[in-house]
């Protein structure tokens, strides 16, 4: 800064570029950006050289003036090549500029200081617009708007016009005649205008939302202690023995300094935002719909996100708990897509826009989640489609095999039974004869024999197709009924076994025969024993058929277990089969009954294996 009445406190001008409720009134390239920022440097480097000689114990130094020039140079720089649309880089990059420019004053040459006096506010011009509008670059109100016209006016009209009647230390070339009260209305009329500027952002942080807040915290607080140290400096003095100069200066030069490394700690705080990013993407995937909207929250540092899901034949979007998402007046909205699919949308603080390497990255984030999301549902959906078409081939199944045993029993097996009661009829009149002849009787005998034999065979092959006591008796009944069949000793056990679906039971059941017959057929079983429970903890129905055969049993060895492996998939259990050498053969299945009752409910099983049917022998 030039002199003590030089400290830079908040004023105004309008910077090309920002945004009035008529729309955009120019939008800076980034070689323009470019343009002003070299130019700038060289114009700095101009000024701290001819300005040097003339600095004294209350003016700033060197160093300090050309660092604060080239920190607001830089963050200018860097913002427009960041976002070019946005005008607050331009505002900087004048800033800087004025900044060097009032630096003139300091010069003993009388032209340079004469023209350092008509810009010795230049920097103040720009300083209103900054704050007011940082950080989109909009002035939203028609008093944001009066207040960088007067600081504009007070910067670029005012204080030039002052300069005709100021009278330095250094000639100055403009003087008309020294008006020694002037100096004490110009700081009147800054006085006003910063304590205008102080309540502007006052009022804009009580009601700004928690992530502008974030956004705004280091430039407001920058330009809240430079605007109060001019405020008072106006109220106080600023003259050079004024006790309350030196602290008030101090604090005004370091608030303004503090302006351009709050920008760019803004900046930083971005590119460490992508630690968030990184932290959403290592929570991920998650459970449900709400911890996907809290992860989002914690991420952004926005609590009120909100997640939108697509809602299924209808126009619009459902929030995390299923309902009609509703957005309110002002809510930004992302469209989240994936591949060119909409998948949801993401409605969130429109402040977030300055972190917008960071929302970008959380948005694509958020579109990946969602979409492997809608991934998993649709494998979801399939396999709980390929679930219901292998429990209707279950019953499917099971239906042929009763009409199959219902034809057995109602079609061949009536007609053997009906030959068998005719040959013994016949016979009865052979034998009530005088003289019968008894090679035809004997003939007759053998023939009744073989068709009962038929008729046993006959029965037992119905039985095995589909016992007509499961579907009478039940489970249990049917196992024991198995047992008596079979040639050698099997003990049935049956611990809190609850009625259960026919096409459950059946599965059960057609386990326990396979398991059986191979006992007989392959491992020389002695004794056999079949084990049915059920845990009530946990609502699994468990079947366990153990013998002390040969062992050595191979399951896809063409047993006929495989193919009842598939069938207890078909109700989400699982099969196994422990077979050692020497140690005999023990084969499980664990059958959960709410996928059996799920799958086939006990009014469908019982129309579909003929339950309340007159019974069958």
């Amino acid at each position: 800064m030039a002199e003590a009445t030089g400290v830079a406190r908040p004023g105004g001008g309008v910077a090309a570029g920002w945004k009035a409720s008529s729309g955009w009134v120019r939008l800076a390239p980034r070689a323009e950006a470019v343009g002003l920022a070299v130019g700038g440097m060289g114009f700095g480097a101009y000024v701290l050289a001819v300005s040097a000689p003339g600095r004294y114990d209350t003016t700033t130094t060197t160093w300090f003036s050309g660092a604060v020039g080239g920190l607001y140079l830089g963050a200018g720089l860097l913002a427009c090549v960041r976002r070019p649309s946005n005008p607050v880089g331009l505002v900087m990059l004048r800033v800087g500029i004025g900044w060097f420019a009032e630096d003139l004053q300091i010069s003993p040459d009388p032209l340079v200081h004469t023209v350092g006096l008509l810009v010795r506010s230049a920097s103040v011009g720009f300083l209103i617009p900054l704050l007011l509008m940082f950080p989109d670059g909009v002035l939203r109100s028609r008093l944001d708007r009066l207040l960088v016209a007067a600081g504009y006016a007070t910067a670029f009209g005012l204080v030039p016009l002052s300069t005709l009647f100021y009278d330095s230390l250094v000639r100055n070339l403009l003087l008309v005649h020294p008006v020694t009260w002037l100096p004490e209305v110009i700081d009147r009329v800054q006085l006003v205008m910063s304590a205008a500027v102080v309540a502007v952002l006052l009022g804009r942080w009580v009601s700004a939302t928690r992530p502008a807040r974030r956004v705004l915290a280091p430039l407001f607080a920058a330009g809240l202690v430079g605007g109060l140290a001019s405020t008072l400096g106006a109220m106080l003095g600023t003259g050079p023995d004024s006790p309350t100069h030196p602290p008030l200066i101090a604090i005004a030069h370091a608030a303004v300094l503090a302006l351009p490394l709050a920008f760019l700690a803004g900046v930083w705080r971005v590119r460490m935002g992508r630690t968030a990013v990184a932290d959403l993407l290592r929570c991920m995937p998650v459970a449900t719909r709400a911890q996907l909207r809290d992860a989002l929250a914690r991420a952004l540092g926005d609590p009120s996100v909100q997640v939108g899901y697509p809602a299924p034949d209808t126009v619009g979007y459902l929030d995390s708990q299923g309902a009609a998402l509703a957005i309110a007046p002002g809510r930004q909205v992302n469209t989240l897509k994936r591949d060119g699919q909409c998948v949801g949308v993401l409605v969130h603080d429109p402040a977030l826009h300055e972190d917008r390497y960071v929302l970008e990255a959380v948005v694509s984030a958020a579109a990946l989640e969602l979409d492997n999301q809608r991934l998993a549902a649709e494998v979801r959906a399939q396999l709980a489609e390929v679930r219901a078409s292998r429990a209707r081939l279950v019953k499917a199944e099971d239906e042929q095999r009763r009409r199959i045993e219902q034809d057995l029993h109602d079609g061949a097996q009536s007609t053997f039974v009906t030959a068998l009661a005719t040959l013994q009829v016949t016979r009865q009149e052979f034998v009530g004869r005088e003289a019968p002849d008894p090679e035809l009787v004997g003939l007759l005998d053998g023939i009744s024999a073989l068709v009962k034999e038929g008729i046993d065979q006959l029965r037992d092959l119905a039985h095995g197709i589909h016992p007509a006591v499961l579907t009478e008796t039940g489970l249990v009944a049917a196992l024991e009924a198995l047992a008596a069949r079979v040639r050698c000793p099997v003990e049935v056990t049956a611990c809190a076994v609850p009625a259960l679906p026919l096409p459950l039971a059946a599965t059960v059941y057609f386990v326990a025969t396979e398991a059986v017959t191979n006992a007989l057929k392959h491992a020389h079983a002695r004794t056999i024993g079949i084990d049915v429970r059920h845990r009530a903890e946990d609502g699994v129905l468990r079947l366990t058929v153990a013998d002390d055969g040969v062992g050595g049993a191979d399951p896809g060895g063409g047993t006929g277990l495989l193919g009842l492996r598939d069938r207890v998939a078909a109700f989400d259990g699982t099969m196994t089969v422990r077979s050692e050498r020497g140690r005999g053969t023990v084969v499980s299945a664990e059958l959960p009954l709410g996928r059996g009752e799920s799958a086939v409910p006990t009014s469908a099983a019982a129309e579909a294996f003929g339950e309340g049917e007159d019974g069958r022998s």
